[in-house]
């Protein structure tokens, strides 16, 4: 694998098996939790089930072939395109995409009644091809009667658009992630943590029937840890009389901690997938993220204790809003800090672009930096057309969207630099930007279109953006072929988003959508309408103390930015601060400050040889967690359908 050679990788058979990989991830995600009630497998940006099927389709089909004949195996080439297709083929069920936009235009016709309002404020405004009709909505969250058919005329139009906006929206993200490419990974040199997880377990499979990590003691002992703790668990399902471990989730529960009242409690638990995965992150960025967790926990105490309080916190934006919007102000600069330190590269995607510079290559690259442009450019106009059909006002329009396209950049830079695998951006840009403008100054129009808008630009939390910089990270390390990976690509998005369409619809009116039991479908598919219409009945104008917060977020990022440039000695890593209220750190901070404390101690006793002795251990705990917790998403299938037990989420 370390060969300058290029290869396609994409040949018939790798073809073939990444589409069957992401087919299945498409239909096992939305199964999982809508109909056993059991674990979130696609709910990330290292999916279980990607990370699953991947182990079976190297360790188990691979491992086949070549005792059927060394020549039938995969090379190591085609099973990194494998994984490339059920990585990007994973972002679109449930929470990726499809989910919330099934539910939230399913739902304005169907949930609005004379108390909530939404008729009189919203649905007059929302344009008719935007949304699902009553009738077809209304079998859609009961079900169907007897005899029914699945009312596909209905949703032809509203997902044909919606399709559209999401291949723009898509389209342009590609774009950015081609043209910061070549800064991130060959200048800047992001270390793009998760990576090694499918590079490790395609290791040596050129030279022998399993992976080369397969044959260390070490990653065994970690792997039998996770193996061991679930199988006890799930021996504890079946019998009342059997010993549980004060488990949640894949949690466990050690102990809590708080500084006093009104200070937040911390929550010490450990979720063995996080400490192996935080340990293939740099030690700078692990202290930063537990640190600055901590530090938001003392704020907000303090804040509490003088009585600060901006309200409570929106949907899908960070508990404590002063700390969410010091957090967003840190992203922005972040993400803007970025791109002036990549100017020098830019001018050169655009000189390429606009002028043909035969000085400047990218041979390398998945686009040509002229159609990254052009398509950039062509995409953001569609996507700013759409949006203003659908009812914004331009003031409103040209900041929403840079602001999400900025969050969507910050989240992506965060994975690829970071590894962080559970995360979301501090605040959604629809609440930004509602903030920034003031309601008073929007229109009902704008209003039902902000809400609508929660379709695709939602929580960012296992999204598009994020695989695809790791398609391109993945393509430069094993050295494919671009034009295969772009094919590989293009294929994959258009057979999962068919897929998961296909079975959330068609599931929903066989069992009731609103029988899913989960949030999506419920609470989730009217809290942009309610929103939007609790802003219009309390309307409100720019909010300068958020703002504040805001501008101090912009400040500190700054400061912390200079000084980790200036002192290369410094140990904190600055990324942290724009995430450190979200709920996927509150939730995951102790197992980070533990991966942090080992990767140190370890570091300090034995160098860099202790760390790569140690290292297949840490793998271990990531295989032996996703393999045991799929095949406990199995036994909830056999034993418990409809009354499943989450333990894959974080």
């Amino acid at each position: 694998m370390g060969s300058s050679r290029k290869f396609s990788g994409l040949t018939l058979r790798s073809t073939v098996v990444g589409l069957a990989v992401a087919v299945v991830v498409n239909i096992w995600g939305p199964f999982s939790i809508y109909r056993l009630h059991s674990s979130l497998i696609t709910d990330d940006y290292m999916p279980l089930a990607v990370v699953f099927l991947f182990l079976v389709v190297v360790a188990g089909l691979n491992a086949i072939l070549k005792l059927i004949n060394p020549n039938f195996g995969l090379s190591p080439y085609e099973l990194v395109v494998v994984f490339i297709m059920g990585l990007v083929g994973a972002s679109i069920p449930t929470y990726g995409l499809t989910g919330h936009l099934v539910a939230t235009i399913a739902a304005p016709h169907y949930f609005a009644s004379p108390e909530n309002h939404w008729e009189e404020y919203l649905l007059r405004y929302i344009p008719d091809w935007a949304v699902l009709d009553k009738g077809a909505a209304k079998y859609f969250f009961e079900g169907l009667p007897d005899g029914g058919s699945v009312p596909w005329r209905a949703w032809f139009i509203p997902l044909f658009w919606w399709s559209s906006f999401v291949a723009a929206l898509f389209w342009v993200l590609f774009c950015i992630i081609v043209i910061l490419r070549k800064q991130w990974v060959e200048k800047e040199r992001l270390i793009f943590p998760l990576a090694q997880v499918p590079l490790q377990m395609v290791e040596g499979t050129d030279r022998s029937l399993l992976p080369s990590i397969f044959k260390n003691k070490v990653f065994w002992m970690g792997f039998a840890l996770p193996v061991l703790l679930i199988g006890f668990m799930v021996a504890s399902w079946f019998t009342p009389l059997f010993p549980r471990i004060p488990m949640r989730g894949s949690r466990i529960a050690i102990s809590s901690i708080s500084f006093g009242r009104e200070f937040p409690t911390i929550n010490m638990e450990l979720l063995f997938p996080i400490v192996g995965l935080s340990f293939l992150m740099s030690l700078d960025v692990l202290l930063g993220i537990w640190l600055f967790y901590f530090l938001a926990v003392v704020q907000v105490g303090i804040f509490n204790r003088i009585g600060l309080n901006l309200g409570s916190a929106k949907v899908y934006c960070s508990y404590h809003p002063p700390i969410g919007w010091q957090s967003a102000g840190a992203m922005v600069f972040m993400v803007l800090w970025g791109l002036w330190m990549a100017r020098g590269h830019l001018r050169d995607v655009f000189r390429k672009a606009f002028r043909g510079d035969r000085d400047v290559d990218d041979s390398g690259e998945l686009l040509s930096y002229r159609t990254a442009v052009f398509g950039l450019i062509l995409g953001l106009v569609y996507i700013y057309t759409w949006l203003y059909r659908l009812g914004m006002q331009p003031k409103f329009l040209f900041l929403f969207v840079p602001l999400a396209i900025i969050f969507y950049i910050g989240i992506a830079r965060m994975v690829a630099e970071g590894g962080l695998v559970y995360i979301r951006a501090p605040q959604v840009p629809q609440v930004t930007t509602s903030y920034i403008l003031g309601t008073k100054a929007l229109s009902p129009m704008t209003m039902a279109a902000m809400a609508l808008s929660y379709t695709v630009i939602v929580e960012i939390k296992a999204h598009f953006i994020s695989a695809a910089a790791h398609t391109t990270k993945l393509a430069d390390v094993i050295k494919l072929h671009k034009k295969g990976v772009l094919a590989a690509i293009a294929m994959v998005l258009l057979v999962a988003l068919c897929v998961s369409i296909w079975y959330t619809v068609s599931m929903g009116y066989r069992y009731g959508a609103y029988n899913y039991g989960r949030f999506m479908f419920r609470g989730g598919a009217t809290l942009p309408y309610e929103n939007s219409v609790n802003d219009m009945l309390n309307p409100y104008g720019t909010d300068s103390r958020r703002l504040g917060f805001f501008g101090i977020g912009v400040v500190v990022m700054a400061v912390m930015t200079f000084i980790r440039y200036r002192f290369i000695w410094w140990p904190v890593h600055p990324l942290g601060y724009t995430v450190a209220s979200t709920l996927p750190v509150m939730e995951t901070a102790f197992s980070i400050f533990l991966a942090w404390a080992f990767k140190l101690v370890i570091l300090r006793i034995g160098g860099v040889s202790l760390y790569r002795k140690a290292l297949p251990f840490f793998f271990g705990l990531i295989l032996g967690h996703f393999f045991a917790a799929g095949i406990a998403n199995f036994i909830d299938w056999k034993w418990f359908f409809g009354q499943g037990h989450e333990i894959s989420g974080w």
